[in-house]
């Protein structure tokens, strides 16, 4: 995470679909979670995935199934990616193939 990053400084108007959901980890618990994960997951990475380095896991997209159900353990990855910007195409790859299932 960048310096100064804060949940007052996220614009509004960004992602508004429905679908999507905004939460703020400012304790970077969920992002150290799944930067713990990262073996269990690494063979469903978006090819030009870097390894990260920081000490949480963030500005990564991660993909599920549209029954995925959340629990005690997050749901399998279909699909995830590292940093967004560098593999926003197989993002946007993978979106297409996912919902035209």
């Amino acid at each position: 995470m960048y310096p100064g990053d804060s949940r007052q400084r996220w614009p509004d108007a960004l992602l508004t679909d429905a679908r999507v959901r905004h939460y703020w980890d400012e304790g970077r618990g969920i992002g150290q979670l799944y930067l713990n994960a990262l073996p269990a997951m690494w063979s469903k990475r978006s090819p030009d995935t870097v390894v990260p380095e920081a000490d949480a896991l963030w500005d990564a997209y991660m993909l599920y199934r549209p029954d995925a159900q959340w629990g005690d353990q997050h749901p399998e990855v279909v699909a995830w990616g590292y940093p967004i910007l560098r593999t926003s195409e197989t993002l946007v790859q993978e979106l297409d193939r996912i919902t035209k299932r």
